[in-house]
């Protein structure tokens, strides 16, 4: 099981060269069946990650000039002045009394913006992280091709859609598919295929990811229902 991380690792820009960045910045564009505050709500957007902290800023939120700071412990959002016009600690129990039937209030978009944004940018470097443990299992035949799987469980200190989630490898060793079931939704089992990588200062990311409805067995049915595309990805190590 070492070598597949090592060899995923490798294929995605590699664990050395990841562990010294200090920030991944991209420009992106989100639609699909998220109850954000309105539909194009985040249809252009800069986010500002750190690879090594779960610390996130996303520019553009909402509306030109509009920032959201997302950690575990607080989120903040910000006019274009600067001024923090919202937020609140503890963001997670923004969602205590969440029904599921309204849109999101800017607080809470910020919380799973951003947590979900930094599982995306930083996976699969993440699975090197001190509690994460990984287990390949048995291998997954779809269009055509077997991938590699690795079931992994995530400590209650890195916040991400749920503890358990399962990823798939290709031949090539890239992320093929991220299977998750987000607790902040209900638990809906989701199946994420990131697709058309480019190399991005020596990583490699997916330009373009899309979300479908996951069986039980883990296969899929229905049609796109959340979209994330990525325009363009900076990174920058120490020094830079």
């Amino acid at each position: 099981m070492t070598d597949l991380l090592d060899l995923v690792y490798e294929a995605h820009g590699g664990l050395e060269r990841w562990q010294r960045l200090k920030q991944v910045k991209f420009t992106g564009a989100a639609a699909g069946i998220l109850p954000w505050p309105r539909p194009d709500f985040l249809a252009d957007f800069t986010a500002t990650i750190d690879p090594q902290a779960q610390n996130v800023v996303v520019d553009r939120f909402g509306a030109p000039g509009r920032r959201a700071r997302y950690t575990p412990d607080r989120v903040d959002i910000l006019d274009g002045s600067g001024t923090v016009v919202g937020g609140r600690d503890e963001p997670r129990r923004a969602f205590d009394d969440y029904s599921g039937g309204e849109l999101w209030s800017e607080t809470q978009a910020a919380y799973f913006a951003g947590y979900a944004f930094w599982t995306y940018l930083t996976v699969p470097f993440t699975l090197a992280w001190d509690g994460v443990r990984s287990t390949e299992i048995e291998p997954w035949q779809e269009n055509g091709e077997q991938w590699r799987r690795l079931r992994v469980a995530f400590p209650a200190d890195i916040v991400t859609h749920n503890s358990v989630q399962t990823l798939y490898f290709g031949d090539d060793f890239l992320l093929r598919r991220h299977d998750y079931s987000p607790d902040l939704l209900g638990n809906p089992l989701t199946a994420h295929y990131p697709a058309e990588y480019r190399t991005f200062d020596g990583f490699a990311f997916p330009t373009r990811r899309h979300m479908v409805h996951r069986e039980a067995d883990d296969s899929t049915s229905g049609g796109t229902l959340i979209t994330l595309d990525i325009h363009s990805v900076t990174c920058r190590g120490e020094g830079a």
